[in-house]
């Protein structure tokens, strides 16, 4: 290895020790997901670039205005989102948080995903800042109960509520607004943690970007796990540690909690 390589490893390993001590130091570490924590295990974007999708406008598919005017379509779609998530496995990053939890007792995890992959690889207590992809309601808000995203919904498109209207996932669509008390309490942990973990967020959709700045202006120390930099990047206070999820937090957990 040549001295380049020899620092950089060097460097790595003192910013995993560190990152793994602010860890195993915190008494309320709150954790906060985006897009690049789902995409290491697969999950395509909207515009992926195999996606059959792309010659739709997002706004035609993913707004009530959309679902209004073509439902079948739209729900083609949802379908096939669902199915693609269902058969994706979260990655060793996701594990790394269970582990950090299981240590800590309390790890209240922000995401802006709607996957579902922290509950399935066994992470409890997450705040779905844009809905959650694994359910529906009514479109008219009749008052019925949510029903599961399962294959059985999917029989007769587009799926109707027990009232008869139509249903309509529950992400956040184009147009609404993130749900109340989900944006609330992310706030409030951002106003009480004393570390915020930030993982494959790009830091650019408000007002999930808003909130490590919140933790930021108290004092707070921030991680950032990311495989670019990001306008949080070069904030004083955020420890960077340029990678994916699933390489670097297994590593920090490894350092913080042994194997």
């Amino acid at each position: 290895m040549n001295e380049a390589g020899i620092k950089e490893e060097t460097l790595s390993a003192k910013l995993i020790s560190e990152a793994a001590d602010l860890i195993t130091a915190a008494s309320l570490a709150v954790v906060s997901t985006g897009a690049g924590m789902s995409s290491e295990s697969g999950v395509r974007t909207f515009r992926g670039e195999d996606g059959f999708w792309r010659e739709y406008r997002a706004e035609d598919l993913a707004s009530i205005e959309g679902i209004r005017r073509n439902p079948g379509l739209v729900w083609e779609w949802y379908r096939e989102r669902l199915k693609a998530c269902e058969e994706l496995e979260p990655h060793a990053g996701y594990s790394a948080l269970v582990r950090i939890q299981r240590e800590k007792s309390i790890l209240p995890l922000i995401t802006q995903n709607v996957d579902g992959l922290h509950q399935k690889a066994g992470i409890k207590d997450v705040i779905e800042l844009h809905g959650s992809l694994r359910t529906a309601s009514c479109i008219d808000g009749c008052g019925a109960p949510c029903v599961r995203m399962t294959e059985d919904l999917f029989e007769e498109l587009p799926p109707r509520c027990s009232c008869g209207s139509i249903l309509r996932p529950d992400v956040v669509l184009f147009g609404e607004q993130l749900p109340h008390q989900a944006l609330k309490r992310a706030f409030r942990l951002a106003d009480s943690c004393d570390l915020m973990i930030v993982i494959g967020t790009s830091m650019v959709v408000y007002p999930a970007s808003s909130i490590p700045l919140i933790a930021l202006r108290r004092g707070v120390r921030v991680i950032e796990i990311n495989t670019e930099e990001t306008p949080l990047s070069s904030v004083e206070g955020t420890l960077n540690l340029r990678g994916t999820a699933g390489r670097i937090l297994p590593e920090i957990v490894k350092v913080a909690y042994g194997v």
